[in-house]
């Protein structure tokens, strides 16, 4: 999620700032000790009551903006203050089991995000994958940690378990600093980006561009297409076959497709030149992000022909007012190489790395002031597009995580910076069925 900010923000300001960030990763770090310590003394527990007023607080604001925003945003919004007022009241209604519960919540998050690690990270073998594997490893002792009693008999689990968590995110977020004291000064701030991608840290990538921003002609509308297996956008429930994949109506397992378009110029869909083998044997050692797994591609030349020789993109998120001189850029180093990897350079991985690098700086100047980016960090679409960004780091880019990708960082520039129809999702207008021709290797 911070990364995301920091793409927002710009690199100007990060590279300036790269200590206050590491300030504030030891900040949280003391914090979370602080809880820790006084969680496992019984002279200086703090009651759990005292954890659940910040939570009523954002619960609060959640709620009063939901009201007034767009049924979209609203329905996040009202979403996320019921949340927090559920676990509010589990603190204080219930303080005798509020520990045990906390204990369990956090435990099941932290083993099975470290399992979903582990395993994304054994199957598709990124960049120091093994370094990803000792981490989770740490993390599931940390979530077993939390299902055991010891040492205070649950009375001080809440406290214990918001330190931990503070602590972990503070090494994030410490590390993260000491990235960006690193990153060279004529280099994009996506390349802090690039952990566990191999080819985005070589010399010459395209992730490495410094955006320059431009005025008027330079900034326009980018539309994202995507193509679903299905022909529809599938509802959030089927989360298989809505972020990974699923079968046409003509029984083929597909994941689909997704293309970037910036008129009149600008059009990124990749494609492999040659099929790759889908047989069960091999698929999942086709999955891995090596270099024996790299394949010739192709590029499409626009939308226009892409869909007539195939058919209309099933949805379109358009966003506005993005920076087309470094997305243009960024085609010219990326187009250089036709390389396609099925998960490590598809269609999705170029997508989002185009918007990376189209919504550089973005709210630059706005991020000068510090109630906007208070108000930033509180935004549930910064939150969700985090989340996405950190599942499609572990394991692979797909259309459908583009998708609702495209559509939550749509959702910020409208929120924080309105212009007209930026970033709405649109209906691709077509009478035709969006899998009449399955995309090889999408």
């Amino acid at each position: 999620m911070l990364e995301l900010l920091f793409l927002l923000v710009g690199g100007g300001m990060v590279r300036r700032k790269w200590w206050l960030v590491g300030v504030v990763g030891l900040l949280w770090m003391a914090g979370g000790l602080f809880f820790v310590v006084t969680a496992l003394h019984d002279d200086l527990r703090f009651s759990s009551t005292y954890f659940a007023i910040p939570l009523l607080i954002d619960a609060a604001f959640s709620a009063v903006s939901g009201l007034s925003a767009p049924s979209g945003r609203r329905f996040l919004r009202l979403g996320k203050a019921a949340v927090l007022v559920v676990i509010v009241l589990l603190i204080i209604e219930a303080p005798w089991h509020s520990g045990i519960l906390v204990g369990f919540l956090v435990g099941t998050l932290l083993v099975a995000d470290a399992a979903w690690r582990a395993s994304s990270a054994y199957i598709v073998r990124f960049h120091r994958w093994r370094l990803s594997i000792v981490k989770a490893f740490f993390e599931f002792l940390i979530g077993i940690w939390s299902f055991v009693p010891w040492p205070s008999h649950w009375q001080g689990e809440v406290g214990a378990d918001v330190g931990t968590l503070m602590i972990v995110s503070a090494f994030g977020l410490c590390g993260l600093a000491l990235r960006i004291r690193r990153l060279p000064p004529d280099t994009s701030v996506a390349m802090i980006l690039a952990r566990g991608r191999a080819r985005d840290l070589k010399p010459g990538s395209p992730r490495r561009i410094l955006p320059v921003r431009g005025e008027g002609p330079d900034e326009g509308d980018v539309i994202v297409h995507v193509w679903t297996p299905t022909g529809s956008i599938v509802p959030l429930h089927r989360g298989v076959e809505r972020y990974v994949a699923a079968r046409d109506e003509k029984g083929i397992v597909s994941t689909g497709h997704a293309a970037l378009e910036a008129p009149p110029d600008v059009y990124i869909s990749h494609y492999p030149a040659v099929e790759i083998d889908r047989a069960p044997s091999q698929f999942a050692r086709a999955l891995r992000a090596t270099a024996d797994n790299d394949v010739p591609g192709l590029f499409k030349p626009s939308y226009a022909e892409e869909s007539a020789e195939w058919c209309a993109s099933t949805v379109q998120v358009r966003l506005a007012g993005l920076n087309r001189r470094a997305l243009r850029a960024f085609w010219q180093a990326y187009g250089a190489d036709t390389t396609y990897n099925l998960t490590d350079r598809n269609c999705s991985s170029a997508v989002a790395s185009a918007l990376d690098v189209a919504i550089e700086g973005r709210f630059a100047e706005a991020a000068r002031s510090p109630a906007f980016l208070l108000r930033l960090l509180c935004a549930p679409e910064l939150w969700i597009a985090g989340l996405l960004r950190r599942r499609a780091a572990w394991m692979a880019w797909t259309p459908g995580i583009v998708l609702d990708y495209a559509r939550a960082v749509g959702a910020l520039i409208v929120q924080f910076e309105p212009r007209p129809d930026g970033g709405r999702a649109h209906p691709a207008a077509s009478g035709h069925p969006a899998a009449a021709i399955t995309p090889s290797g999408d």
